[in-house]
């Protein structure tokens, strides 16, 4: 799809083919990175840019297959442990902290008392577990923050309200709420790869989007992504009536106003869109509504509502119609007043193709009768299914074409191309379209269905009119005005009459948390009124409610601030990383050949520089000779493959030199790297030989083990800067900047990060067992000599290579020799004993 001039792709997806093109092994892989980036559009670009900017995309993989046991027990410790006295929550912070008796208390549950280190002990690390046990506890609940489906634990985005397939939490937040919930505890995930919103998107050159609610954001956009605000005029003028906001002292008081409003406007026709922040309070109003006789549908993250979706917002607009949604932000369709003729014709064509192509498909996209403005079509359902069955075997073989067997076809699947087809049969004829079988019936067939909807929505429409248009009534405050406005911008589109109001209370959670200074203010505003379940209005209370909103939006931007700052930081890291890394992927074998000798070349060199540092100036020629000799000796250990060559070099390099004098240190580390040199070369030309047809074995092998080293070593990083960055907050306390001292010690870790990929990357591919691949036929190749002598000049690298099968030094040999030796020569001249290095 990224190879076509135009792609349309959800923000979620873009960022993990992103994370999933840099963790490819195979070009055949890559998706995105495949043409340079350079032009981006984004809808709802302040929802994406701003709100969902705060938390980064991860890829994670397993980690401890022994975790869904500890978190079952830190699940269970947690259940005894008492809020106040053996911990305190911060729910603005979202975090929990223990207290000294909760410590003593949880050391004591988990068994680690006698411990020193308690829940740190290396051996259990109890408080990796016990704390995100405690942040299920008492702060992520059911029907809120996430759903139990199936026996799987799966989040609801609190901007969307639709739920998040595939993701999970990180940190052992996830496994601590399947613990909590009685589910399957999935292994313990670690971080792969990850990216924030504000890295991904200004990767493109040009940055672009479009939104309804971005102004007051304005400032936030300009200094994260340079990015200028153009505010458009409406088409038509505002005649929405934005009431000021009812305030309740508590949530009973407001739930019976909600549902005294909602029945009086319903008994009059006037349509209703009841907004919540929660399943839970969207579970409770329907409840509400039920048990008064009052209809109404709820749209919340019920995964099997998720392609209903659409059906529900589109007829929100009906005469009489109640609809309960748990967020209505993004969700993308327009409410018209009376219905829309147009999606419920579409919907009605759709409800037609599904059986005709399987009967099994029938019951997925059946639609509710009350939905549709006609329910008896005539002659016009005769015509609708004649169209369905010409049309269904051109789309029985496009979905079933590439299948052996038809059960394989996921549900899913079939109705996305019976999806595709509707989109196609409702648009006007093209060339692309003539000919395509069922195409002009079923097109035929929806105008038809359309025309005669609109006779019934048309009527619809002018009384919805007359009763003031669609009412919205939000039950609580979100944390940015932004996406109270996203609510109030359903009602009153192109011009339309509507109305909206909120209805909230002192104890919604935005005021528990953040609006805990003002709570005394606002409760003596009831108590002089009376508490007499009625709301407050005044301008005193929403200027109240308006400094804790502002409160709410400025933490949440600092948040936002904060992470743009210190993530700058890593994105440079991981642009540069991930630039070496598309490189390696890409390159041929000369290309990785120069590349891998270097970082062999580079580690012969720290190998030497590590064994002579602490080597006095006027140390003697024995102590440098002993310090070389371990240099050699330990590279020889980390590149079995070169152990021949490099003594070889050795000897040819200090055989005119007397057995007891030192030589000069740029002459020992010109022998290692030679000796490097020589036997990665012939390395390569024995993998080589042992290639099957076209494949290139010695790029492909090196390939891997520098790809494979580059990942792990980023994995350990990123767990190295997390853990950094948890901690730099400390530095405040010795009067050092945080920011800087993460500055400096993040690109430490880098540098290390390098270095430790050259110096993996060259032992692993120089200990590989040639002798162990499958050869393919070959001609016969001369045999030679087991051991290189010291008159072998090592002219034939095939030979010379297969001779290090016999003289390959052991690993686990502490006193292996390699052909000889210059401790060996000068130790017989001193009387027999070999020096070495201890």
């Amino acid at each position: 799809a990224y190879a076509c001039d135009v792609t349309y792709v959800t923000n979620n997806e873009l960022g993990f083919d992103y994370l999933r093109d840099h963790l490819a092994y195979e070009t055949e892989e890559l998706t995105l990175t495949t043409r340079p980036l350079n032009f981006a559009i984004v809808d709802e670009a302040d929802s994406i840019l701003v709100d969902e900017a705060r938390t980064p995309l991860i890829i994670s993989g397993e980690g401890d297959d022994d975790a869904p046991q500890k978190y079952d027990a830190a699940t269970l410790a947690a259940s005894y442990l008492e809020k106040g006295r053996d911990y305190e929550v911060d729910y603005k912070g979202r975090r929990v902290t223990l207290t000294d008796n909760g410590f003593a208390t949880a050391a004591d549950l988990l068994g680690v008392a006698d411990d020193p280190l308690g829940l740190f002990g290396t051996d259990t690390k109890w408080a990796a577990y016990l704390f995100p046990a405690l942040n299920a506890k008492e702060l992520y609940f059911r029907e809120r923050d996430y759903l139990v489906d199936q026996g799987e634990v799966k989040i609801v985005d609190e901007f969307t309200g639709r739920v998040m397939e595939g993701r999970r939490w990180n940190g052992g937040l996830h496994q601590a709420v399947e613990a909590k919930e009685r589910v399957d505890v999935k292994p313990e995930q670690v971080t792969v790869a990850s990216i924030t919103y504000q890295s991904l998107f200004l990767l493109y050159p040009t940055l672009s989007g479009m939104t309804g609610t971005a102004f007051s954001e304005a400032k936030e956009l300009s200094d994260t992504y340079k990015l200028d605000v153009l505010r458009v005029p409406t088409a038509k003028p505002l005649l929405r009536a934005d009431a000021g906001d009812l305030v309740f002292k508590s949530k009973l008081d407001k739930f019976r106003y909600v549902l005294r409003d909602i029945r009086e406007k319903n008994s009059r026709g006037q349509p209703v869109l009841c907004g919540t922040t929660s399943i839970e309070d969207a579970t409770l109003i329907s409840e509400l509504l039920s048990n008064d006789g009052v209809p109404h549908r709820v749209l919340n993250a019920n995964p099997k509502l998720a392609r209903k979706e659409s059906e529900i917002v589109s007829q929100a607009g009906r005469l009489g119609a109640v609809t309960i949604a748990t967020n209505m932000a993004g969700r993308g369709t327009d409410i018209l007043l009376g219905g829309n003729a147009a999606l419920t014709a579409r919907l009605r064509l759709r409800e037609a193709l599904a059986p005709a192509v399987d009967e099994m498909l029938e019951p997925l996209v059946r639609v509710e009768r009350s939905l549709y403005p006609v329910d008896d079509l005539g002659a016009i359902e005769q015509q609708l299914q004649a169209a369905a069955q010409e049309a269904a075997p051109g789309l029985r073989q496009a979905i079933f074409a590439d299948q052996d067997n038809a059960t394989e076809v996921k549900a899913s699947a079939a109705l996305d191309k019976i999806d595709e087809f509707c989109a196609v049969a409702v648009a006007p004829p093209s060339e692309r379209t003539e000919g395509q079988p069922g195409v002009d019936a079923c097109r035929q067939a929806y105008n038809a269905v359309k025309s005669k909807f609109s006779e019934v929505v048309d009527v619809e429409r002018q009384q919805v009119r007359e009763q003031g248009g669609l009412a919205v009534l939000g039950t609580e405050r979100h944390e940015s005005v932004r996406i109270d406005n996203q609510l109030r911008g359903r009602s009153g589109r192109q011009g339309d009459a509507g109305a909206s109001v909120y209805a909230i209370s002192l104890e919604d959670k935005m005021f528990n948390v953040f609006g805990s200074d003002k709570m005394g203010q606002l409760s003596f505003a009831f108590e002089i009124a009376g508490d007499d379940g009625e709301p407050l209005q005044s301008d005193m209370l929403t200027k109240s409610l308006s400094t804790i909103q502002e409160k709410v939006e400025s933490y949440y931007r600092e948040m936002r601030t904060n992470l743009v700052r210190y993530d700058r930081i890593v994105d440079a890291q991981r642009r540069i990383f991930y630039e070496r890394r598309q490189e390696v992927l890409t390159g041929d074998r000369q290309f990785l050949s120069k590349l891998l000798g270097q970082y062999a070349a580079d580690t012969a060199r720290d190998t030497l520089a590590n064994a002579t540092r602490l080597l006095p100036k006027d140390a003697s020629d024995d102590e440098k000779n002993q310090a070389y000799e371990f240099g050699a000796e330990m590279l020889q250990r980390m590149y079995p493959a070169c152990a021949v060559e490099i003594d070889t070099a050795c000897r040819l390099a200090l055989e005119d030199l007397p057995p007891t004098q030192a030589p000069d240190i740029f002459t020992v580390e010109d022998s290692l790297v030679s000796g490097t040199q020589k036997g990665f070369d012939l390395q390569v030309a024995l993998v080589d030989q042992k290639g099957e047809g076209e494949d290139d074995l010695p790029a492909i092998l090196m390939r891997f083990y520098i790809l494979r080293e580059f990942d792990q070593a980023w994995q350990q990083h990123l767990r190295d800067l997390e853990f950094l960055r948890e901690n730099v907050g400390f530095q405040s306390y010795s009067q050092k900047d945080p920011f800087q001292e993460w500055t400096i010690q993040s690109n430490e870790l880098f540098t290390k990060l390098s270095a430790k990929v050259y110096r993996n990357s060259a032992i692993s591919w120089l200990s590989l067992d040639a002798s162990g691949i499958v050869a393919r036929p070959a001609a016969p190749v001369a045999p030679a000599s087991p051991v290189v002598s010291d008159d072998d000049d090592v002219s034939n690298p095939v030979a010379a290579a297969q001779a290090r099968g016999a003289a390959s030094l052991n690993a686990n040999d502490q006193t292996g020799e390699v052909a000889g030796n210059r401790g060996e020569r000068r130790a017989k001249k001193k009387g027999g004993k070999k020096s070495r290095r201890r």
